[in-house]
């Protein structure tokens, strides 16, 4: 893959990613797009509270750049990656962080190397949905935006959180669970 064609597979990502976002949150983005690039590693973190710790403080460290940038840095790695994947890192009216995340081929087992060693890398645009949107014992019948940047944390996350607990709480007790 050439460099043009690079810059212009992840100029397309990135728009499906926006329209992703603008589907499903209530945030308006800004067309000011930079980048961060960071290695997809799951060994790290047991759970998803302990994983959006650790990537705030990683990608927090982690100057962003323009989409020149981040293509030459791709480039360097594109015949070893496997899997990329696009997601909203920050969003703010005035720039939009999208954390490029990638996993490698050579992180595979070695067998399972030998079979993916000549494909071209997967894209993938993802929009994580906070656990508070989850339905608790009943279908959700309407799709409520939420909050792009919800993974930051924030008064308006801990609130929402508050209430999603102190709701299954209720629908515990209620259908009669003892080990809650």
């Amino acid at each position: 893959m050439t460099l043009e064609n690079l810059e212009i597979k992840i100029s397309d990502v990135t728009k499906c990613l926006i329209t992703m976002v603008n589907d499903l949150c209530c945030n308006t983005l800004s067309k000011n797009w930079y980048y961060i690039l960071s290695e997809i590693d799951e060994t790290i973190g047991k759970n998803l509270f302990e994983k959006n710790k650790i990537r705030k403080k990683t990608n927090e460290g982690i100057a962003p750049k323009h989409l020149e940038e981040i293509t030459q840095d791709l480039a360097l790695l594109y015949t070893n990656l496997y899997d990329i994947n696009f997601y909203i890192y920050k969003a703010t009216k005035d720039k939009t962080v999208i954390d490029i995340k990638y996993f490698l081929k050579t992180s595979h087992t070695k067998d399972f190397y030998e079979t993916i060693k000549n494909n071209d890398p997967m894209w993938h645009c993802k929009v994580a949905i906070p656990p508070y949107l989850s339905s608790i014992g009943k279908p959700t019948k309407e799709k409520k935006k939420f909050d792009v940047n919800w993974q930051l944390g924030g008064i308006r996350y801990e609130w929402y959180l508050f209430l999603y607990r102190f709701e299954y709480y209720l629908y515990k007790t209620r259908k009669g669970f003892t080990n809650l």
